[in-house]
């Protein structure tokens, strides 16, 4: 059945103005000139489009994403076709100082800069749509903008030659059926970059790099197009202080709802390299971040890419860090967080250079860049992290596992590979430190850099992406593709013929 059928009476197809509403009943309508029905009554009718009138106003974002653009103009020249009206067509972009509320007679097709657009965003969630009004504004707003499109596809669907008329409480939440198609892309996906952090919340992504003396971040489309342009500096350094400068290895997290980065900094001199903390203030993780402090155990010995482990209602502070005082080897500890800038144990080395695959390249031996990730059954963790130089074509990944029984913080309780579970190949050269993430489909994928060309060290890294599997509880790697392969990346993808009305 199609969707506007379900708006359609017959009794009242003489009517020569035909009104929508989300129900009710219907009764004859009580004025001529205002032609609604009785389940929308005259006094409560909302008049947002009728063969005379066009004071509505479409309205996008200004930034908008593809499919968004393709919904306003979809929508934009049905009501031209169906209703002989040409409304006005604008962004929302304002000039500074002017409140982007003044006019309500507007339609927004997206998450437009409204405050309206915000309140009907609230009220769905993953995988739905609304058709609301909003005050006096119509909103079509899905949870992404391919569901953005749909929903300005089922609200073109209500209208007829005689217009589009609603109750001024209208609302329709939709919940869409998710299906996949495939793009192909070949690697590397981003030309220039090193230390990729890609985390996927709900159907966003977002990309985490190093800003200088600072951090940005961008929320991408999809795995296949890491991008730093359109990123935003969320943070920048004050002057003068112990963090001003060398910004490493930034990873974003999301801890009980809130963002923080995790980010190496120091004056200008390395050996002075420290954890910080960077907490959003806002509910957006491209929003302004504050300095909540450095985070260290009680040595404060020099640290870089640290990391959060979230286990069984815990968090876990991972990083990379010196012994002593002396640049000999970068050694993996673990400690407890009593809370997102704080740890409250001490730390417990679970792992040092020791084997080959960890101590090519030339000196300091390097074990940096862990990356924890949990199994699917809950109780296995793994801690993927880089070894050997990353100047060299030798860097390489290895992992170490905690199979769930025991003290997590008690090194006893991990197992270590041999060698490494990720390196060098004949057209791919040092692969490290890297991010797992999941695509739409829930498969996971690993984001890593690594060079093309051999010998051409840290000029050369580039961001690279592939699937990678489990056996189990035991992630699969696999080997680096070459550049020359095809990777197909699931993209969720709805229609109107797959969804339905929410209870």
């Amino acid at each position: 059945m199609k969707l506007n059928a379900l708006f359609l009476i017959p009794c009242l197809l003489a009517l020569s103005v035909l009104t929508f509403a989300s129900c009710g009943t219907e009764t004859p309508a009580p004025d001529a000139e205002a032609p609604v029905t009785s389940e929308i009554p005259a006094e409560s009718a909302v008049t947002v489009i009728s063969p005379d009138s066009a004071e509505y106003t479409l309205i996008r974002p200004e930034e908008s994403a593809e499919e968004e653009l393709e919904a306003a103009q979809m929508f934009f020249h049905t009501v031209d076709d169906t209703c002989g009206v040409k409304l006005k067509f604008e962004t929302d972009f304002v000039r500074k100082g002017t409140d982007p509320n003044v006019n309500p007679t507007e339609i927004l097709i997206g998450m437009t800069n409204r405050t309206a657009s915000e309140e009907a965003y609230s009220k769905i969630g993953e995988g739905e749509f609304i058709l609301a009004m909003i005050g006096e504004r119509l909103c079509a707003v899905g949870y992404t903008p391919e569901l953005t499109k749909v929903a300005a596809e089922v609200l073109a669907d209500k209208l007829t030659d005689a217009g589009l008329y609603l109750t001024g409480d209208f609302m329709e939440i939709y919940e869409a059926e998710t299906t996949y198609t495939y793009r192909t892309f070949k690697n590397p996906v981003l030309g220039n970059g090193a230390d990729p952090w890609v985390i996927r919340d709900g159907d966003k992504y977002y990309y985490c790099y190093s800003g200088g003396n600072g951090v940005c971040v961008n929320e991408i489309e999809s795995l296949d197009r890491i991008t730093a342009e359109g990123g935003k500096k969320v943070y920048t350094a004050p002057g003068g202080t112990m963090y001003s400068e060398e910004y490493w290895a930034p990873e974003l997290h999301k801890i009980d709802g809130k963002w923080y980065i995790y980010v190496a900094a120091d004056d200008g001199d390395n050996y002075n390299h420290r954890m910080y903390v960077l907490e959003c203030t806002g509910d957006d993780p491209t929003e302004p971040y504050v300095m909540k402090g450095k985070i260290t155990d009680s040595t404060d010995k020099w640290a870089i890419d640290g990391t959060v482990l979230q286990y069984k209602g815990e968090c876990y502070f991972i990083w990379s860090g010196w012994e002593g005082d002396v640049n000999v080897a970068q050694n993996i500890y673990i400690a407890h967080m009593s809370d997102p800038w704080t740890i409250d144990s001490e730390r417990v080395e679970l792992s040092r250079p020791q084997f080959r695959f960890e101590k090519l390249g030339g000196t300091p031996s390097i074990n940096e860049g862990p990356v924890a990730l949990v199994a699917p059954s809950g109780e296995t963790v793994h801690i993927v992290y880089s070894g050997s130089g990353s100047w060299s074509d030798f860097y390489c990944l290895g992992i170490l596992t905690f199979s769930g029984d025991g003290d997590i913080l008690d090194a006893d309780n991990w197992t270590k590979s041999k060698e490494a579970i990720f390196e060098k190949t004949g057209d791919v050269f040092g692969p490290g430190h890297c991010s797992f993430t999941t695509a739409a489909d829930g498969s996971t994928w690993i984001v890593y850099h690594a060079n093309l060309v051999s010998g051409s060290g840290w000029g050369g890294r580039s961001v690279w992406t592939q699937q990678v599997e489990w056996n189990g509880d035991d992630i699969v790697l696999g080997t680096p593709a070459s550049p020359s392969v095809e990777h197909k990346l699931p993209i969720a993808a709805y229609t109107k013929d797959n969804i339905k009305l929410k209870d």
